[in-house]
């Protein structure tokens, strides 16, 4: 039960602030990350599996219903950005565990038994706290990389196949010409 009461007792101290930033990564950049990734995927979707000649003629038409690769490219931005905001936060934690121990541990200026023990369970916690939030949003990471990853594949596969259509169809018209 002691346990508890220090771990808790200390989250008004430097705790507080790997809490502050879980909580920040939880409820608001992993949301908009996950928005994101959604948009991004809503879009690219419909494209993948389109014949390339149908896509082409998309784009030349300045047809924007089907395809539109600047708000494909904005939305994949937005979607790379968020992830890392996510990832660099997500990375963060164990080092602000390390910061709140050795700023713990640095407020020794006695050696009396109570000032140790007061202050190491103090570093203690913070170092608690990191791991636990580390450890979280690494596993959500690993349900949230995939579906970066499918939307990346995605993107580059479209681009890809227009890119080697647009190069075949340039080589077939400077042909014709000639």
């Amino acid at each position: 039960m002691q346990f508890f009461v220090i771990i808790f007792k200390n989250l008004l101290g430097y705790d507080g602030l790997i809490i502050i930033l879980a909580l920040v990564n939880l409820f608001y950049i992993l949301p908009r990350l996950k928005k994101s990734n959604a948009e991004l995927e809503h879009s690219l979707q419909p494209t993948i599996y389109l014949p390339i000649e149908k896509i082409i003629n998309s784009i030349r038409q300045n047809n924007n219903s089907e395809l539109d690769l600047h708000l494909l490219r904005k939305l994949k931005e937005k979607e790379t950005k968020c992830y890392h905001v996510f990832v660099s936060i997500t990375t963060i934690f164990p080092l602000m565990g390390i910061l709140g121990t050795i700023i713990s541990l640095l407020r020794l200026v006695s050696f009396n038994s109570d000032t140790i023990m007061l202050n190491f369970t103090t570093a203690l916690t913070s170092t608690f706290w990191g791991l636990v939030c580390a450890i979280i949003f690494k596993a959500i990471d690993g349900t949230v990389s995939p579906k970066i990853a499918f939307n990346d594949d995605n993107f580059n596969l479209l681009i890809s196949r227009i890119d080697r259509y647009t190069s075949k169809g340039d080589d077939y018209e400077t042909k014709n010409i000639s």
